[in-house]
């Protein structure tokens, strides 16, 4: 459930409506850390779904903005047998760029009109919704390529939704802009409610909803911690000089800091899986002698939830430990077992980890 969005949700549902009726948009939502990017896509998939409106999805990943096409291939893997239907020359292209047959260099420019024909080939099937989450990390052949198509987008019933940071580069002048500011005081409130308020005195609801300044992530997570803190601690009061991220991966760290050390261990494999594979994270602990009870103590203190197959999110990784290149090298080794690559930079939401591929780096 979203909290004080009402206007934000509007604008996503006048998207869908306009690709029922066959028109096409795209629409770039920015914000910081936190501020409820990953939860704006969610509904939109959700109300995607409840309108059997074709859903495709994928994220940048931090550790594979370097490889081109990486981000469009995680994107367009599930519907890439749809491409034999599309002119030769761009099959051709597209099929070369994500290395599915060899060839000379891809043109980009066929590749983008590849990439806009397998939409709208997919869109012939009905209205279809594509969204990029954390698209500040997709590497620059996969932004320049998916920008191609939204600016070309017309009449075929297709919404493309980019999620991205304003503190990082996304070049995309020309798409319509949605800017996420802090919840409304009413609506920050409730939400820290609906997340254990009633176990919180008034002053720490207080202290909460001021050092938040309405960014739901902050607002949930701080009062976890405070919720699990030990009995009679507390903790000092926000230094100003400290960005909210900041103010998070130290609450957050000292949450890690109070697992046991197997848990820790399972917790930086996670937080290497880029894309949320539990069977992955178990295979890569089990290499380094950890079963997967070692789980338990971090969801009881609400550090990571294994139940919706999203554990971690992008912004919340890196308080979890040195002792990087064992647990790298075991993760390496199960996804060669499952002809997978390895890179690291979101399981998609942890709520509790801050930014892990720094000490995995």
């Amino acid at each position: 459930m979203l909290y004080g969005r009402p206007a934000e949700q509007a604008m996503i549902d006048g998207l869908l409506a306009d690709a029922r009726a066959r028109r096409s948009g795209a629409l770039v939502v920015r914000g910081e850390p936190g501020i409820g990017k990953t939860a704006l896509l969610g509904y939109a998939a959700r109300a995607a779904d409840q309108s059997n409106i074709r859903v495709i999805r994928g994220a940048g990943a931090e550790l594979e903005a370097g490889l081109p096409f990486a981000g469009l291939h995680l994107l367009l893997r599930p519907v890439l047998d749809r491409r034999f239907a599309l002119p030769q020359p761009q099959q051709d292209a597209l099929s070369a760029a994500l290395g599915l047959k060899g060839g000379p260099r891809c043109d980009r420019f066929l590749v983008g009109l590849a990439v806009l024909s397998l939409l709208a080939e997919l869109a012939g099937d009905g209205p279809l919704v594509c969204l990029a989450d954390d698209a500040h990390w997709l590497d620059r052949a996969s932004v320049g390529t998916l920008l191609f198509a939204a600016r070309r987008l017309g009449a075929e019933g297709i919404v493309i939704i980019f999620a991205a940071r304003p503190d990082l580069p996304f070049p995309a002048s020309g798409l319509t802009a949605l800017e996420l500011g802090g919840l409304d005081p009413a609506s920050a409130a409730t939400l820290v409610m609906a997340h254990g308020g009633a176990g919180l005195t008034p002053s720490m609801r207080s202290r909460i909803l001021a050092e938040s300044c309405g960014n739901p992530l902050a607002l949930i997570e701080l009062a976890g911690v405070h919720l699990n803190a030990p009995c009679g601690a507390d903790r000092p009061a926000a230094d100003p000089a400290v960005s909210l991220t900041g103010r998070l991966q130290e609450a957050f760290g000292s949450g890690v800091r109070r697992l046991p050390a197997n848990t820790r261990t399972l917790l930086l494999v996670a937080a290497a899986e880029v894309r949320g594979d539990l069977g992955v994270i178990l295979e890569a602990g089990k290499a380094l002698g950890v079963t997967a009870t070692a789980m338990a103590p971090a969801e009881r203190a609400g550090l990571i939830r294994t139940g919706d197959g999203r554990p971690f999110g992008n912004s919340k990784r890196s308080a979890i430990m040195p002792a990087r290149r064992s647990r790298t090298a075991a993760l390496r080794g199960s996804r060669n077992e499952r002809s997978a690559p390895l890179t690291c930079s979101a399981i998609p939401c942890v709520p509790s980890i801050c930014t892990a591929q720094q000490v995995i780096r």
